[in-house]
């Protein structure tokens, strides 16, 4: 059809008449492409099939592959099955090139849900090579982070983080928002694990702003469920201590179309821990029997192993001794078949928590001091902060206080460890985004074929927006030096205000200003505004491209309530149009800037979440 097409247009001489064809042409061109990738989605029926390995052979290659990409994570054993026989029909019938490069990424992907961390890193190595060879760069971040995803598991976080860094690199550069939301969900679970709760919210919220777009890319090669990235999230604000933003968060993702097969049972156990710290029973028993109904679906034993762990701590928290006693003995022997001591030390500990629920003290204190041992040996100081609480708690309640003293000192000792552990890791995570920028700062690669700018007219438009670009840069004034000596002073600026009324011992209060992506080039006008609402002694300052930090020493919460009303009252008579969304954070003795920001990004979401409650209709 599109071949006649363009004959028509060759055989008309009018350059009207050409040009309405061209512009035809290149709307039917791009329609078709966005449905093919719509289209291209497997159904939530075949997804879902009691006998999905008959009904997926009988599609495309392309279709299967699909398919295999959507179960990955939920339906493994099966998705391995559909792996084996397409490498099988691969070694007697070649596959294309492209087919046969997603089909070793997928099988790499596969290979982390079953623990194979050393195979899968051999292998994306390997898949990489393929990539470059092919001249198929855009598979390349996807590899890298197959890559990155096994080295977090085995806990090699600078590789890990280096890998992440130069994977977000090159989806960047190639434009694959399916890498890029990887990408980004690889970084929040590493800052989550560092603290940097910020950052990874920030990272978790574009990863979402562009899924749709990522799920509609026309070539497919991998990308994480939304249900991951919604999980994160609850991750993120059970770790800041907002259980009840957590419990939001993790009902949207059992609820989410991608939350099927293991999934369903993970994100069920998931749902009643939280609601074992909100000390809800009810609501523990409900999804406890969510997560038995789902059980079954974990087909591997490795998989049935970390279910039984997990349940275990919840039948101890509704008082089933023996189930959980039974549980966690039966995880304590698989996990050892698997080589992985940390998984058996910390069933150890639900097992001597059982043991002091069953009044088999010495056998949970035996249980606690072998743990104790083994964290100090593997340098798990988290774990060993935890062992020493549990067992100090256990000799106050028996009034042996010199015991629980013992425990306690040896406990903060941990916690110390635990900080410089953790401090350690901070400067990796530094030390790799350095080494990311500088590599970045090179001269880049000879272009190469990139499949999903296969069409000329995207490649003109992309270079006619270069050109414009690099002419905007040639006549741009180089101040690079002078803009990092601001951000320093600056920086120094905020450090003296907070410090000062730390001294001085009086209230200061943080406003952090969002402005919405669509008034970015507002900002200039914007901030003489706000400065006239200020008192003198405030200070304004630009925290990135669309936040402004705003300092008020001598300002409780109420005065600062008072001046964000203010300061949306002038913007509001400015521009009806200009959206922002401000938080709040007061200063207390033990608060660092970064932990300022942090409560004021909080404050925002908490904003975000009350205005949807307040919009959304009553219900019945």
């Amino acid at each position: 059809m599109l071949s006649r097409y363009m004959t028509m247009m060759l055989s008309k001489k009018s350059i009207e008449y050409n040009f309405s064809r061209i512009f035809a042409l290149i709307f039917g061109l791009t329609l078709y492409l966005a449905t093919t990738a719509i289209f291209a989605q497997p159904s939530q029926r075949v997804l879902l099939s009691g006998d999905i390995i008959t009904e997926t052979q009988q599609l495309s290659i392309r279709e299967q592959l699909d398919v295999i990409s959507h179960i990955n994570s939920q339906r493994s054993a099966d998705a391995k099955i559909l792996i084996d026989e397409l490498e099988q029909l691969h070694a007697k019938q070649p596959l294309t090139n492209i087919n046969a490069l997603r089909l070793t990424l997928l099988h790499c992907f596969n290979l982390l849900e079953f623990n194979e961390f050393n195979q899968a890193i051999v292998l994306a190595k390997q898949g990489e090579s393929i990539a470059r060879q092919f001249k198929y760069d855009t598979a390349r971040p996807y590899f890298i982070q197959c890559q990155a995803a096994a080295h977090q598991s085995l806990g090699n976080i600078l590789q890990e983080q280096l890998l992440t860094e130069d994977a977000l690199r090159l989806a960047k550069r190639y434009s694959e928002k399916q890498a890029i939301v990887n990408s980004l969900f690889l970084s929040s679970s590493q800052n989550t694990s560092l603290e940097n709760y910020n950052q990874s919210i920030e990272d978790l919220r574009l990863a979402l702003d562009i899924f749709s777009d990522a799920q509609a890319q026309f070539q497919d090669w991998y990308l994480v469920p939304k249900s991951y990235l919604l999980s994160e999230i609850a991750n993120v604000f059970f770790s800041m201590g907002d259980l009840k933003e957590a419990l939001h968060f993790a009902e949207l993702t059992y609820e989410d179309s991608s939350t099927f097969g293991k999934l369903e049972f993970a994100f069920a156990i998931n749902l009643a821990r939280i609601s074992i710290t909100l000390n809800d029973r009810e609501k523990v028993l409900y999804y406890l029997e969510k997560a038995e109904t789902a059980k079954s679906k974990n087909t591997s034993e490795r998989d049935l192993t970390t279910s039984n762990s997990l349940l275990a701590s919840v039948y101890l928290y509704v008082g089933d001794y023996d189930i959980a006693e039974q549980l966690s003995l039966s995880s304590i022997e698989l996990f050892k078949k698997y080589q992985e001591p940390i998984n058996v030390m910390r069933i150890k500990r639900t097992l001597a928590k059982v043991y002091f629920a069953q009044n088999k003290d010495n056998q949970a204190l035996s249980l606690l001091n072998e743990i104790i041992e083994q964290a100090t040996e593997l340098e798990q100081f988290s774990d060993l902060e935890e062992f020493n609480q549990v067992i100090s708690q256990y000799y106050a309640e028996q009034n042996q206080f010199e015991s629980a003293y013992q425990f306690q000192v040896q406990r903060f000792d941990a916690a110390k460890q635990a900080t410089a552990k953790l401090n350690n890791a901070h400067f990796m995570q530094y030390k790799a985004r350095i080494t990311a920028q500088s590599e970045a700062s090179t001269p880049p690669e000879k272009p190469v074929s990139n499949i999903n700018q296969n069409l000329t007219i995207t490649a003109l438009i992309i270079l006619l927006l270069s050109v414009g670009l690099v002419l905007f840069l040639a006549r741009k004034p180089q101040r690079l030096n002078s803009v990092n000596a601001q951000e320093e002073d600056q920086q120094q600026r905020i450090d003296n205000m907070l410090d000062n009324a730390k001294q001085g011992h009086y209230q200061l209060s943080m406003l952090l200003i969002n402005i919405n992506h669509n008034n970015i080039a507002d900002i200039p006008f914007i901030i003489p505004r706000l400065k006239n609402t200020l008192r003198e002694q405030d200070q304004l300052f630009r925290h990135n491209t669309n936040e402004l930090i705003i300092i008020l020493p001598h300002a409780s919460s109420v005065g600062a309530a008072r001046v964000i009303t203010q300061i949306e009252q002038v913007l509001g008579e400015w521009k009806s149009e200009i959206k922002v969304n401000i938080g709040m954070a007061s200063l207390q003795q033990l608060d660092t800037f970064e932990v300022l920001v942090k409560k004021a990004v909080l404050n925002q979401l908490n904003k975000i979440k009350s205005q949807e409650k307040s919009n959304s209709p009553d219900e019945n």
